[in-house]
Order: C-alpha cells, then structure tokens, then sequence
C-alpha cells in the first residue's frame, strides 16, 4: 500500500490505473466527479466487459452540471449509478477492482487533482480490498436498482 500527497503525484492518473487494471469488475463511490478522463477510463472497462457501477451523492450530482452530464453519459454506456438518497452526504472517495483499491479525500475534480491538499491510498492487499469492496457492496443494495 502507497500513500500519496496531490501535489507530488497526479491523483487522477492513479485512480486511471487502477481502473485500467482491473479484470472483472470497478466498483465506486465519489461526492464530486467530474474529470472526463476518469469517465472515459470507467466507459472503456465498460467497453472491456467489466462489471462497472458507481454511487453518487444525489445533491452533488443534482446541483454540478458537469457531473451531471458525466451520470448521463455513463448511464447511456449501461453504467449502473446510483445516488444516496438521505438528508447526510455520500463522501466516500473510493475505487475497488477485482485486482487494488484507491481511496482518500481525493474527489475526481480538477480542484482536487491541481490545486487542493489531498491524500489518496492506493494498495493491492486483498483482505483491505475485500474489505473496500464489501462496504460499495453495501452501499449498492441500498441506493442502486440492480
């Protein structure tokens, strides 16, 4: 497992090459995503034959017109998004595949990526990636319609 600070490392490229890795699956959830090069990595594991679903924060989603046109975007691929539909925030920032995980306060944003103080932790232990992959697994079954 690695940790890394933005301003020493491009985020956005290690959520890509996790995403680029996977063989099976890519599940996620964001609060603010609107990085198309993320989108276009997400729709090519969908092109792939992987397995792609993603939860949002539904205020997020409904008051950022960039990542509104990324949900609908993903969702015209056959991308299974969901949004969390309670008073609280959806704030989880994580990426789990088949193979690693990403995670931290790393929103999929060009702020976060160039200009905020970030941190994002990207490993391959698989008892911490089932672990990551359990808790988007729960998060499905409550906000996305399978």
């Amino acid at each position: 497992m690695q940790v890394f600070y933005n301003q020493n490392i491009q985020a956005n490229e290690k959520i890509i090459s996790t995403i680029r890795d996977a063989d099976k699956f890519v599940y996620a959830a964001i609060y603010t995503f609107t990085r198309q090069d993320i989108k276009n990595a997400l729709l090519a594991a969908k092109l792939r034959g992987l397995d792609v679903k993603i939860i949002l924060d539904s205020g997020q989603s409904d008051k950022v017109d960039s990542q509104k046109k990324i949900v609908k975007e993903l969702q015209d691929a056959g991308i299974k998004v969901g949004f969390q539909d309670h008073s609280g925030l959806m704030h989880i920032k994580t990426v789990v595949t088949d193979k690693a995980w990403a995670s931290g306060s790393y929103n999929w944003t060009a702020s976060a990526t160039t200009i905020n103080d970030e941190v994002l932790e990207v490993g391959t232990d698989d008892k911490i990636r089932k672990q990551y992959q359990n808790i988007l697994e729960e998060l499905f079954t409550r906000y996305l319609v399978l």
